[in-house]
């Protein structure tokens, strides 16, 4: 037995990958590479085991994680070059020197911009109901439970169905497990915990003052029924998170929605150890996935459900079609099926047709959803019936400086201006509220909107640059620089009038400190010369809006009744967030509570 080992280029750094082969046979494949590449190490786990089980490395890269699982296989058919002679174990470890079938075109999803087409295309796997009879002998597999998707939300409601003594089966569209999740930093927001009285000063914050706010952001488009039973639940959600093995450390806030007063406003977003960041969902997925498992639950990966199955008699949800391997399974669950896809985020004909910023965001911004999410579930439910609700809006927000992501980082001293040259919006307002707002400018003007700055910002708290990275922007062309405002309108191709007028204002307001436009209130320092502009474009972390439910998870019809067997829950479901994202963890709470929501009505009717 020897060990030869091969280097290739992933994502998130370097892939080394260990061989130990005896007469050709593969005995043992491993993998060295960065720990913070949680998603690629799931695609790569996955993949190590089928070449130990293949013997071979003539294995499909693993969907989902398709950069991480390829620069493996990179490096390990470099490794195998060793054994044969034909490159020096020196070479091999080089990650300049490559092999002629690489691949190096494409990327991990849910961890760089997916390529879009511009299409009206729907991408959706999703197809007309089946009717037919409730016999067990005319099913391929017989469960109690059929959930779709293994993000947060399918996963909740697999654990609780689990727990409650129920044979439940996931069936994952993607090679791992997680979705758009995995993305997340895992963050959750939940008020009244002895988590928020440890780590803030919002000793006596509650969940009805947390209701009150999410049912102001909604604008009068939520459903409130949602909205309170989610912010009530939320601090047992997050017992619930801990029981499973989570420990949450920190406790912080978003950044503010002008038009809601301050008291409304509190520290609730929890995170738990080691998260916090993108890609650290995984903890959170994990966490979920092993109860899960421990339950004696089931995972299929690449076995997405294309159709539901419907009782010929009482049209009641009995079933789902699975694609597996290119046939066709009919799955029975008797107690129901759950929908766990998420919204609409890359399918542009659906997105054309009911969320306009989406639609904009797919051709135009860095979508960091999985492309698995392709409004499966939404199709599926709408074709049997079910009413939707809150599309609209989306998790927009400016990954290059985090501007307003939260209230740990100020805004610094700069202001956002339309095609006209004009302020339109208070810049230190929660990420979503102020990205819809240059959504709705960019479509107004026909022109795009700049973050406009001067030299003596970067030096500010929560600046996202330093000199050497902003003179590195410059030249990259991501920032464009001018050593006055005549030159900088030019540039951007605004009215230079327009362009002057609007950082005099700024700088009046100040040096008063006091914005009287807006009432923004970080950043209150002047801007000058030399003046840079950044384009601004989101980066998408998905759509909002899905299928109407009850309280319970319930997909609820046309007619305001639940359709028998049908449950939805995360992004997947609307009406309990809508026009722009509220704030970071608004989106997992309501992932986490709808679908225990859902396994927990399953199992109490077992």
């Amino acid at each position: 037995m020897d060990v030869f080992m091969g280097k290739a280029q992933g994502f998130h750094g370097p892939i080394t990958a260990k061989l130990t082969l005896e007469n050709d046979k593969i005995l043992k494949a491993e993998s060295e590479h960065t720990k913070s590449a949680y998603i690629g190490d799931l695609g790569i786990q996955r993949l190590l085991k089928r070449i130990e089980s293949e013997q071979s490395l003539d294995v499909d890269v693993i969907s989902g994680a398709t950069y991480s699982t390829n620069a493996y296989l990179t490096a390990a058919k470099k490794a195998v070059s060793v054994a044969k002679g034909k490159l020096s174990q020196e070479d091999a470890l080089n990650l300049n020197i490559s092999l002629e079938n690489s691949k190096d075109n494409q990327v991990d999803t849910v961890s760089s911009a997916s390529i879009t087409s511009h299409d009206e295309v729907n991408t959706s796997v999703a197809r007309e109901a089946v009717y037919m009879s409730n016999n067990p002998d005319l099913f391929d597999e017989l469960f109690d439970v059929v959930i779709a998707g293994s993000g947060g939300a399918g996963l909740s409601a697999a654990v609780e169905s689990a727990r409650g003594g129920l044979k439940t089966i996931i069936f994952e569209k993607a090679g791992i497990p997680g979705g758009t999740t995995n993305a997340s930093g895992g963050v959750i927001q939940a008020a009244g915990t002895k988590y928020q009285k440890e780590f803030t000063d919002f000793k006596d914050d509650t969940p009805k003052k947390h209701a009150q706010l999410w049912v102001k952001a909604g604008e009068g488009r939520v459903d409130e029924s949602l909205v309170w039973d989610l912010a009530l639940g939320a601090p047992d959600n997050i017992e619930w998170l801990v029981e499973l093995g989570l420990e949450f450390d920190t406790v912080y806030g978003h950044a503010k929605i002008p038009y809601i007063t301050d008291d409304l406003h509190a520290d609730r977003i929890h995170q738990y150890k080691n998260g916090g960041q993108g890609g650290e969902g995984t903890l959170l997925t994990q966490t979920l996935l092993t109860d899960f498992i421990k339950h004696e639950g089931q995972i299929e990966y690449d076995s997405p459900v294309v159709a539901l199955i419907l009782d010929k008699d009482t049209s009641s949800v009995i079933g789902a079609v699975i694609e597996k391997n290119g046939k066709e399974v009919k799955v029975k669950a008797d107690r129901g099926v759950v929908l766990a896809t998420a919204s609409i985020d890359h399918n542009p004909a659906l997105a054309k047709e009911l969320n306009d910023q989406q639609y904009y965001d797919i051709s135009n911004s860095t979508l960091l959803s999985t492309p698995y999410d392709t409004g499966d579930g939404i199709i599926m439910g709408m074709g049997i019936g079910a009413a939707v609700s809150g599309l609209g809006g989306c998790i927009d927000f400016c990954s290059r400086t985090g501007n307003a992501t939260n209230n740990q980082i100020p805004t610094i001293p700069m202001v956002l201006i339309n095609g006209i040259g004009k302020r339109f919006v208070r810049e230190d307002s929660t990420y979503a509220y102020h990205y819809r707002a240059i959504f709705q400018e960019t479509k107004k003007h026909d022109a795009p909107t700049y973050m406009v700055f001067g030299k003596s910002s970067i030096s500010e708290p929560g600046s996202a640059w330093t000199s050497e990275s902003l003179k590195a922007d410059v030249e990259s062309g991501l920032v464009i620089k001018a050593e006055t405002l005549e030159e900088l309108a030019e540039k951007i191709a605004v009215p230079t009038t327009n362009l002057k007028e609007t950082i005099e204002k700024w700088n009046s307001f100040a040096a008063n400190k006091e914005d009287a436009e807006f009432g923004r209130l970080e950043g209150l320092k002047e801007i000058s010369g030399p003046y840079y502009a950044m384009l601004n474009k989101a980066s998408n972390l998905g759509s909002l809006g899905g299928l109407r439910i009850n309280t319970d998870s319930q997909v609820i019809n046309s007619f305001g009744q639940p359709i028998k067997g049908l449950y939805a829950a995360g992004l997947n479901a609307g009406g309990w967030v809508t026009g722009y994202y509220p704030g970071s963890g608004t989106a997992i709470a309501g992932i986490i509570h709808q679908g225990r929501k859902a396994g927990k009505h399953l199992a109490a009717n077992n």
